[in-house]
């Protein structure tokens, strides 16, 4: 059964479990972690204040039941987000259109107006989403050294209180995957752990700009309007079948049959909607897994390179490294030293 919720009552949930159990680290004043409330699921929101206007949030977890939240149109500062695992999907009222984002794929939002619509979240999938939200002011200061001032390529990120923002969204390149796992696994503690942050997250505000702004090659909500209704609909239903069969997943011929398109707009629905292909979505879903599994101290990486399909440990160490910007080894020694 879905459980459905309207914005304020969900954070209202959130400010109510954690109003008398706001855990703060010991060494740095300028972080919080929100337990995620236990009637949703399980997990946390760390918030990190890095600067006035400038704040690094960090959602893990998951939910026991499927969970429907729904928002109204409301004021927006602008927000970079990189999903890093678990499927992400929001329908938008006003843009009349969806939004589905799967790890590998980050997004970015300007100021403005944000439409109201609906966010989906399914039950017992993990979601570790990373996002960072500042104010426009900021923006034109660290771009030019003026609050007011930036440059034409970075106009469409301001918007009035009258205008619905810009949002536009892209690939995770290897660069921001090897800046994410740094603001991951940061290994400093108090002042330097803050100045280490703001300069990894403003790396990536850096990369994602020269990517999704500077190049003028952004993949927007506009672009799945080649689409139908229904063609996305079978583009997410063929997304449900490649993840439940990630063991022995269909061929593109097969699997454009079985939901009912051609293979030509199978691809090119996969590349709209999800921003890969089907052969890539399957790899990145398998090389998540791999990454879960990584966390268990009693599983060798060879083992776990056969679970998620790989014959040859060179090769499942490429691909590791390519998605996630570390070695499988040295990400396992990470993982059990936090346990």
């Amino acid at each position: 059964m879905t459980i459905t919720l309207c914005g304020t009552d969900f954070h209202e949930l959130f400010e109510e479990v954690n109003q008398s159990s706001k855990i703060a680290d010991d060494f740095s004043e300028f972080e919080t972690i929100l337990k995620y409330p236990k009637r949703l699921g399980e997990g946390y929101c760390r918030v990190l204040q890095l600067r006035p206007g400038l704040d690094l949030f960090i959602f893990d977890h998951v939910v026991s039941r499927d969970l429907r939240i729904t928002s109204s149109d409301r004021e927006h500062s602008i927000e970079l987000g990189f999903v890093i695992a678990g499927q992400w999907k929001w329908n938008h009222r006003s843009w009349n259109d969806h939004t589905f984002l799967s790890p590998g794929t980050h997004f970015l939002f300007g100021s403005g107006i944000c439409p109201g619509g609906t966010s989906e979240h399914s039950a017992h999938e993990h979601r570790l989403l990373l996002t960072i939200e500042f104010e426009p002011q900021l923006l034109g200061t660290l771009v030019t050294g003026q609050p007011e001032s930036l440059p034409e390529c970075l106009e469409p990120l301001i918007g009035d209180s009258n205008q619905f923002t810009h949002f536009c969204t892209g690939t995770t390149t290897i660069a921001m995957q090897s800046v994410l796992q740094h603001i991951l696994n940061c290994p400093y503690e108090g002042l330097t752990k803050r100045m280490y942050l703001e300069g990894k997250v403003l790396e990536l505000m850096a990369l994602q700009f020269s990517q999704l702004l500077m190049d003028k090659k952004p993949r927007s909500l506009s672009d799945t309007r080649s689409l139908r209704s229904d063609e996305i609909d079978r583009i997410h239903h063929a997304r449900m079948l490649l993840g439940q069969n990630l063991d022995s997943p269909p061929s593109v011929l097969d699997l454009a049959r079985q939901v009912g398109v051609n293979r030509r707009k199978l691809n090119e629905g996969f590349r709209l909607v999800l921003g890969t292909t089907p052969f890539g979505y399957v790899r990145d879903r398998r090389l998540e897994q791999a990454r879960q599994l990584l966390s268990d101290p009693d599983i060798s990486i060879e083992q776990v390179a056969a679970r998620v399909g790989y014959a040859n440990r060179g090769n499942f160490a490429a691909a590791f490294r390519k998605k996630f910007g570390i070695n499988p080894k040295a990400f396992q020694l990470q993982r059990r030293k936090e346990i």
